[in-house]
């Protein structure tokens, strides 16, 4: 009886220990809206935008996804994969900036009546520049921020903001 008191007190303290470890991985997944204010699309979108931490590195790594409402018969869309570092405090306030990689597709179709159907796509690939800040300490963490990408034939200015949902510990 002795040995199970000593085993299920073992246990109790090893559980506690375990759970005030903070958890080396932070996850936030939410919504952003921006505009490309002065690339060659001039359009809005809407997107997600997930960031991964890791506690021993001082970067997030970060994906977007954001889709350009364009003109009829036209469709853009661009994904990011990125890298971000923060700077200053970080308490209320947190600046950052990154660089990464985009990729875009634009693909265009059209009716031409009597003649058939006209479609084409084109893909291309490109570097991010990105500056921004993330405010907020809870779970609910909003962001603004602002990107340049050079993507071959196309290339986009844009201004975002969003909000991240900090999943986890």
């Amino acid at each position: 009886m002795r040995h199970v008191a000593l085993l299920l007190t073992a246990l109790f303290f090893a559980t506690v220990a375990k759970a005030q470890v903070p958890s080396p991985v932070t996850f936030e997944l939410g919504p952003r809206v921006g505009y490309d204010i002065g690339g060659d699309v001039e359009e809005a979108f809407l997107g997600v935008d997930a960031r991964l931490g890791v506690m021993a590195l001082p970067i997030d790594f970060q994906a977007t996804f954001d889709y350009y409402f364009m003109e009829e018969n036209v469709t853009f869309w661009q994904l990011g994969l990125n890298a971000l570092l923060a700077f200053g405090p970080g308490v209320i306030f947190t600046p950052y900036v990154g660089a990464g990689l985009g990729i875009a597709r634009t693909s265009v179709s059209a009716d031409l009546g009597d003649f058939g159907e006209f479609s084409a796509s084109d893909t291309d690939t490109g570097i991010n520049l990105i500056g921004g800040a993330r405010f907020g300490v809870g779970p609910i963490r909003p962001f603004v921020q602002a990107q340049v990408t050079v993507l071959g034939d196309v290339d986009l200015v844009t201004i975002a903001g969003g909000l991240l949902f900090k999943f986890g510990p």
